[in-house]
């Protein structure tokens, strides 16, 4: 057997294939190794080393999903072969589907995953990268199990499967799905979810997420700054209504919702006008922030119009006259 490694990898792939419950594996100092790493980073049941003549085994105990029956392991691939060594430092450490999986190295301080290399500062030769199904390991939505804290001052209710939120900047009122639990307690709410369809996993992280913005307008509030590049262009702002100039034959009015307000602040001569809009409601502020950029979008040659503070726009070299 030329590459030892690559045979316990298969292995377990193949047990994995055909819904083995336990593999049996020649064990190895570094076979060893490997097992203890994908038992402690839960890619395995449990592991036990037998030990015999001229070699032990390792048996391994594999892990699957109680309901769906899903292996743990989505895909374990070779990565350094005796033929094509790879060798990763510390700088350049391989990162596995940004952080959803893992990369397991042979360092001069053993064996270890990645993240531990970078913890240690250490590089080494990278064995192989394991994904891991996320309904195993990961069965809570990033997003969905995070608890919402309360900053003091915000109070909310649930209420037919309505959840509103009171606090100094106003008050906010989301829908939500029926399937969808909204508990509070102690000043922090969460979202729970009853089954992992693929439907309750989209929804847990998207009203988590939308009650999430809810909390923060009402206590703190969201604002968008705008700035508006061209010669004579300007926004007046009449309490609700706004008021631009925008090189057309006409001027553009908006009248906003009153969940929204408008400021124009002074600047120095010769800079551009701006316009900051400031509102409670994150989705409204977007809506209305992306009619008023719609009025003159920035064109790419010179970048006329109207966009957002900090927006990198791509600019186009324009065509010049040729020469004579």
């Amino acid at each position: 057997m030329t590459d030892p490694i690559s045979d316990f990898l298969t292995r377990i792939r193949n047990a994995y294939r055909a819904n083995h419950k336990v593999v049996e594996i020649p064990a190895s100092k570094m076979k060893k190794e490997l097992t203890r790493v994908l038992f402690e980073k839960g890619y395995i049941l449990s592991y036990k080393v037998v030990e015999g003549q001229p070699v032990g085994t390792i048996k391994i105990a594999l892990k699957y999903h109680p309901e769906t029956k899903t292996p743990a392991i989505k895909k374990i691939v070779r990565v350094s072969r005796p033929g094509l060594r790879q060798y990763r430092g510390v700088e350049n450490m391989p990162r596995v589907l940004n952080g959803l999986g893992i990369a397991i190295l042979s360092t001069s301080r053993g064996i270890m995953t990645d993240k531990e290399a970078r913890l240690q500062n250490v590089g080494g030769e990278v064995l192989c990268y394991v994904y891991y199904q996320k309904n195993i390991i990961d069965i809570m939505s990033r997003i969905g199990k995070l608890p919402v804290s309360l900053p003091q001052g915000v109070t909310v209710s649930v209420e037919n499967n309505v959840v509103k939120v009171k606090g100094p900047k106003g008050e906010l009122c989301q829908k939500v799905d029926p399937d969808m639990e909204v508990s509070v307690e102690g000043g922090v709410l969460t979202v729970k979810r009853p089954t992992d369809q693929p439907r309750h996993r989209s929804m847990h992280g998207l009203y988590r997420a939308l009650i999430h913005n809810m909390v923060v307008g009402v206590s703190e509030g969201y604002s968008t700054t705008q700035e508006l590049v061209g010669v004579g262009y300007r926004v007046e702002a009449n309490g609700q209504l706004l008021k631009f100039s925008l090189g057309f034959s006409h001027d553009i009015l908006l009248m906003l919702p009153a969940e929204v307000t408008a400021e124009v602040p002074q600047v120095k001569k010769g800079a551009n006008p701006i316009l900051i809009l400031k509102s409670s409601d994150k989705q409204l502020l977007g809506m209305v922030a992306a009619k008023v950029r719609s009025f003159r979008k920035p064109e790419p040659y010179k970048g006329k119009g109207i966009k957002f503070a900090g927006e990198v726009l791509r600019r186009k070299a324009g065509k010049t006259a040729a020469a004579k």
